[in-house]
């Protein structure tokens, strides 16, 4: 093949397709597709999706305006309405607990948290920087920096320090270190909080020990909080505690402290694109992420449906005290089954997912990580390893369980019958 039908950089990303594309075009139905693929593995949340389909095919088709001629424009500018971002401040002012009520100049609207976390890389890096996170993590954080910004990810491993400890802290200190010595610039953590894959939450205390630490080298913190309110259990664990909600002023410059937050997770609404960045005191910051805002901003029909849906506070108060419900409910089920059949499960309180060990519960020492998938796909279910998240230690595997118990028991039938004839 010629290499001048695509540029070289063309070439390369063509290679990053997702994997699970396949998998989306062939989705199990116990009617119309009992043999397709049962998808536990991407994070989708199928638990409230019948709430989400009656208000957006009910309230918001009363809701004016839902398409006027102004949402057929390019309306209030690319970074969202004028009337969604109020909508969102009273949301995110109720939800988050922020020690400065969030206003509108604080935050842009994009169309998904992914968008907002590339506004992050272009608006605080510079092509070839580092960005310090830690392992296991989401590895598609790796495409949103790297693909289109050119912004490189470092990790930092921790052995066997808890990842959610002040200790943890100092394997961050030490990477940071260690890449400054082989001349590697690092402008900024990420932290997924609750964290992807393990679904835990960060303590108050060591969110402030890592703002001291970006104060000291004077480096961003990017604070990922898009499962937020996916808290299913108060008893394990710390709560959620959003970055917005920490007084900063003898820890850090709030200029350095990005927070990001969408609808794809908590509200179960991948499809509506609706994601939003905050920071509320760097104007510089927002203004260089306005700038590519052509590329990141949301149709305008989604804009009018989610500010409907956030001036309904009664409808989203509902919502999520269901939806906790639910998904503490998909959480014990799935652990209880688990765990019946020999597979540890590491505890969580968040997300929605479970990290468990598949591995432990085969014999035969030879069968791999990769065995296991391929098995699962061969047997119909869909699942995610450790090992395409970066963990320390092989045999984990991410299990997602914000699915009715009907798909749930379907999906762990299939995952139970691939372990019995490994």
């Amino acid at each position: 093949m010629s290499m001048g039908i695509v540029s070289s950089r063309g070439a390369a990303i063509a290679e990053r397709i997702p994997s699970f594309f396949d998998v989306l075009q062939n989705l199990w139905d116990p009617i119309n597709k009992p043999n397709g693929v049962v998808n536990l593995g991407l994070a989708e949340n199928a638990l409230m999706q019948t709430e989400m389909q009656q208000f957006l095919n009910s309230k918001v088709r009363n809701y004016t305006p839902w398409a006027d001629p102004h949402s057929l424009t390019y309306g209030d500018g690319f970074t969202g309405s004028d009337r969604l971002k109020s909508a969102l401040c009273g949301f995110l002012n109720q939800q988050f607990s922020p020690c400065r009520p969030v206003i509108p100049s604080h935050l842009l609207v994009t169309s998904g948290a992914s968008n907002a976390i590339e506004c992050c890389a272009w608006s605080l890096c510079d092509p070839e920087d580092y960005v310090l996170i830690g392992r296991p993590y989401w590895t598609t954080f790796k495409t949103m920096f790297a693909n289109r910004a050119r912004v490189n990810v470092q990790e930092v491993e921790f052995g066997s320090t808890d990842p959610f400890s002040l200790e943890a802290v100092e394997h961050y200190e030490e990477t940071y270190r260690e890449a400054r010595q082989s001349g590697k610039n690092i402008r900024a953590i990420l932290l997924c909080n609750p964290h992807n894959p393990l679904g835990r939450c960060y303590s108050k205390k060591v969110l402030e020990r890592y703002m001291k630490f970006c104060h000291h080298k004077q480096i961003h913190l990017i604070s990922d909080e898009i499962y937020a309110l996916s808290v299913h259990t108060e008893a394990f664990g710390e709560p959620f505690t959003s970055a917005l909600s920490i007084e900063t002023q003898s820890l850090i410059e709030p200029e350095l402290v990005h927070v990001v937050w969408g609808m794809s997770k908590d509200f179960g609404a991948t499809g509506l694109r609706i994601g939003c960045l905050v920071n509320q005191s760097n104007e510089l910051f927002l203004k260089a992420s306005t700038s590519i805002s052509l590329f990141n901003f949301p149709s305008s029909l989604a804009d009018n449906a989610v500010a409907a849906m956030f001036a309904d506070r009664g409808f989203t108060d509902n919502f999520i005290t269901v939806y906790r419900k639910r998904l503490h409910d998909s959480y014990e089920h799935m652990m209880k089954t688990l765990e019946s059949h020999g597979i540890p499960c590491q505890k969580s309180n968040a997300t929605l997912f479970i990290w468990a060990n598949l591995r432990a519960a085969i014999k035969d020492d030879s069968i791999k990580d990769d065995d296991i998938l391929r098995r699962c796909r061969e047997e119909g279910v869909y699942i995610t390893s450790g090992e395409g998240y970066r963990s320390e230690y092989s045999g984990w595997f991410r299990i997602v369980f914000a699915h009715p118990k009907q798909t749930l028991d379907e999906g762990l039938r299939r995952i139970i019958r691939t372990l019995e004839t490994l």
